[in-house]
């Protein structure tokens, strides 16, 4: 019988974060090419000074209203609820954007348990919406529902009894098949010579030199797209797959199938929506955006026999989602939202768009705890609604009408 968590307990560890009886610098593979601010994070810990400052970010918090000037340190008068942002827990194959070592997440995880108020999206949802002053709180979140967090993710969420939330991609999860995004590294990862045309107004070709050129070039690609019309991305995307032969062998199996998902949430995950077919929701119109949101949940629904309350918007940013799926997110009955915009949240933030911490990447406990105790000494403020802080230029159908900056070196899948 699987573990099953019990996640939203009164009795969770004290608020104050402790020194981990697990060292925080047994965590690298890679330990002789550690950067300088690795390098500075362990030396904090080994003297103690990251337990210090995790203790000082628990009662204090550093503000920088007054620009230009030295920043000011004050009493947090309210907790701050980190969401930490996953998609998988592995380093073969799909998806080829992100990689995760099993070893380095079952730190982290440990770091986490060890150190912070570990909590459920649901109880951190609770917290935001009814105050409890218990402290600081995180939550670990994935988006996609590849399977490698069966394979990789759930022992070790079951050994540390991590509440973890997957948001699932409904139509990958119900073909078995990866999203249009994950084809696209894969086209470039088995493309053969050193170069490949590229089927966009105003770029002809592009370097595929190296594996790190490769991903780049996906990247890069991705990125394009998202600003791109659906029908044109969809073009562009075949044109692309009849460079490179698709290995049949690399698309089998990498989405997890209903019967793992059971599982998972027999052992405590909880499951929210991710759309059915992982669109860039700006781009769509209306009548698109309101079947990617209701009818995700529907289906969800149908196959968990519970209520789906949560949503993840695909990609994340603003110029991603717009305000039309901002809008329809409560009107589906949804209780919050997350993004990819980066920060914490405290009590009064917009429960449709919540904000993310993506620290996977970091390679050592140290780094990992010290990034995250730093988010939590920033001073926070309730963000303003989208609809009264975003951009001007919407069109009435959906689409974003103005260009908007790629994010160099992410695809916020």
């Amino acid at each position: 019988m699987p573990l099953a968590f019990h996640t939203d307990r009164s009795s969770e560890r004290a608020t104050e974060p402790h020194r981990s009886s697990a060292s925080a610098s047994s965590v690298s593979s890679e330990e002789g090419n550690w950067n300088w601010p690795e390098m500075l994070a362990q030396i904090a810990y080994r003297m103690g000074a990251l337990n210090l400052f995790g203790r000082l970010s628990q009662k204090y918090e550093m503000s920088w209203r007054n620009r230009g000037r030295l920043p000011a340190f004050q009493r947090a008068l309210q907790p701050k609820y980190a969401i930490l942002c996953y998609h998988r827990v592995g380093t073969e194959g799909i998806p080829y954007y992100s990689t995760l070592p099993p070893a380095l997440f079952e730190l982290q995880m440990r770091f986490l348990r060890e150190n912070f108020r570990v909590i459920s999206l649901s109880q951190l949802c609770h917290e935001l919406t009814i105050p409890r002053n218990e402290g600081h709180g995180v939550a670990v979140t994935f988006d996609d529902g590849y399977s490698d967090l069966y394979t990789h993710a759930l022992p070790v969420l079951r050994k540390f009894e991590i509440p973890a939330t997957v948001y699932l991609t409904v139509d990958c999860i119900e073909t078995g098949e990866v999203a249009w995004y994950d084809r696209i590294f894969l086209a470039l990862q088995v493309a053969e010579g050193e170069e490949i045309e590229l089927p966009i107004s105003g770029r002809s070709r592009c370097p595929l030199g190296s594996p790190r050129q490769r991903v780049e070039a996906g990247t890069q690609i991705v990125s394009i797209l998202r600003n791109t019309p659906v029908l044109e991305r969809r073009r562009i995307c075949a044109a692309l797959e009849q460079q490179a032969s698709l290995p049949a062998d690399k698309l089998e199996g990498r989405m997890l199938s209903w019967k793992q998902i059971h599982e998972m949430r027999c052992a405590g995950i909880s499951l929210g929506s991710h759309t059915l077919s992982h669109p860039v929701l700006s781009q769509l119109a209306v009548e698109d955006i309101d079947r990617e949101l209701g009818e995700s949940k529907r289906v969800l629904e149908a196959r968990l026999g519970e209520p789906v309350l949560d949503f993840a918007f695909p990609f994340g940013k603003p110029e991603d989602y717009g305000p039309i799926a901002y809008a329809a997110v409560k009107r589906f009955g949804y209780r919050s939202a997350v993004t990819t915009i980066w920060g914490t949240n405290i009590p009064g933030s917009d429960m449709s768009a919540l904000r993310r911490l993506r620290l996977g990447e970091e390679r050592t406990g140290a780094k990992f705890g010290l990034q995250l105790h730093r988010e939590f000494f920033q001073a926070r403020e309730a963000a303003a609604p989208f609809a009264a802080s975003g951009p001007a230029h919407w069109s009435s159908k959906g689409a974003y009408a103005h260009s908007s900056a790629l994010m160099a070196g992410e695809t916020d899948a």
